[in-house]
């Protein structure tokens, strides 16, 4: 398969952000929230306008692809059957971090995967905010404009920086502790960016929308990641805690740290 333009995928992206996400930051009437599994599981107007934009203007794009967007996977978990199939298919997260959006904080992003037999093949994370584009496909490398990105060294693993999701802990009192920020894809932007050295995350169940895109851009800016039992990611759900770390040594200490702190 020959991936599409990763600038034409760009442009469609900050293209419907500016559309449909930016009017409506710190805009949103309460009529335009609403909840799915739970009330701290929030949606709102421009997560599904956003999302059905994005399917129209990427299968206009690549006709023959298959879409598994987040608000429609909610609705129809069948979506999901999509990544079993032969066709490209695109993930969308049309708004990661939907609970900052809704209540006016800037760590938020839409985020593109590109998956085929499996596999991420290329990955968009936007902030639209900040108006940050980090991009790239799988063997060519990760940039943000025009600049290659890398992820940071390691001279002491017990110093590294992380940010981590929800009841995600770590054993070893010494590490400096990781931050939350609520979003996922703006994690990865500061991995890849070489600001903080790792992400950790721990849930019911490790989502595609949330990580496809961020681990296979984070494995091109040289990092290393995987499941807490050694797995290589995947996007399919079937685990539950996922680390990316710039080394394998350095996954290995995160990963010992968080298993000690679960047998705790």
């Amino acid at each position: 398969m020959k991936t599409p333009d990763l600038n034409l995928v760009s442009d469609i992206i900050v293209a419907v952000s500016e559309a449909e996400v930016m009017p409506r930051f710190n805009h949103l009437s309460v009529s335009d929230v609403g909840t799915k599994e739970s009330p701290e599981d929030l949606v709102t107007v421009a997560d599904t306008e956003t999302e059905k934009k994005l399917t129209v203007r990427l299968q206009e794009l690549l006709p023959s692809s298959a879409v598994i967007g987040e608000e429609a996977a909610f609705r129809n978990p069948s979506v999901l059957d999509a990544l079993n199939g032969d066709a490209p298919v695109w993930i969308i997260d049309p708004i990661d971090g939907t609970s900052n959006f809704a209540y006016g904080r800037p760590e938020i992003g839409v985020v593109v995967a590109l998956v085929y037999k499996g596999e991420t093949v290329a990955g968009w994370l936007y902030h639209p905010v900040k108006k940050i584009m980090v991009m790239g496909e799988k063997g060519a490398g990760v940039r943000m404009r025009d600049k290659t990105l890398s992820v940071a060294k390691v001279s002491d693993v017990r110093a590294m920086s992380g940010v981590v999701g929800r009841n995600v802990a770590f054993r070893d009192p010494a590490m400096p502790k990781p931050v939350y920020w609520g979003c996922a894809s703006y994690g990865y932007i500061l991995l890849i960016t070489g600001c903080v050295h790792y992400s950790a995350y721990r849930t019911g169940l490790i989502k595609p929308w949330d990580h496809a895109a961020g681990v296979m851009l984070h494995a091109e800016a040289g990092g290393y990641s995987a499941f807490l039992d050694a797995e290589p990611y995947t996007p399919f759900m079937s685990k539950k805690h996922l680390i990316s770390a710039p080394n394998k040594e350095a996954w290995e200490y995160l990963a010992q740290n968080m298993q000690a702190a679960r047998a705790a």
